[in-house]
């Protein structure tokens, strides 16, 4: 079983490469895009910056490009993992959004479905109101189609980017 690594400035590094393509940046261009407040700039940061650089190169994320690398100045490029490892950021986001939405949604139904309910239980009292509520009730029950719709659309969206990711 793999064990867990641990990536020095994990998030501040996920940002950096949702923005830019790493392409023969040398540290002080990690150093300048990353996230990292003036106040918060000290050696230890520093540190942990090149140990997040040393565990993406591990993780074969980075690599060093010899040809341009001087003695102490090494130059990283991403490999095609990095873009992995985009696609797989993005798809967790795009999922906690959705579940988000999702639920929204359903809420949504929930309280429509109440208010049609409350609105047949007045016409089978009073079969005269109908006139007054049938387009109100009419609407409602076409926002939950179309809320249904939007979910459904969603689900197959999922299930075709599962299939695409595959092959």
């Amino acid at each position: 079983m793999k064990r867990p690594v641990h990536l020095p400035l994990y998030h501040e590094f996920l940002e950096l490469f949702d923005n830019y393509e790493i392409q023969n940046w040398e540290a002080k261009q990690f150093w300048e895009k990353l996230n990292i407040s003036q106040n918060n700039r000290n050696e230890k940061s520093k540190r942990l910056m090149y140990s997040g650089l040393r565990v993406l190169m591990q993780l074969q994320y980075l690599e060093v490009n010899p040809s341009i690398s001087k003695k102490n100045i090494f130059s990283y490029t991403e490999t095609p993992r990095m873009n992995e490892l985009r696609n797989r950021t993005k798809k967790q986001k795009l999922e906690e959004i959705f579940s988000k939405k999702k639920t929204e949604f359903l809420d949504q139904i929930k309280d429509k479905e109440n208010n049609i309910e409350f609105l047949q239980s007045l016409l089978s009292d009073d079969k005269t109101l109908e006139k007054y509520f049938i387009n109100h009730k009419e609407t409602m029950e076409n926002d939950i189609k179309n809320i249904k719709s939007n979910i459904k659309l969603r689900s197959e969206e999922r299930r075709v980017g599962k299939e695409c990711l595959r092959l």
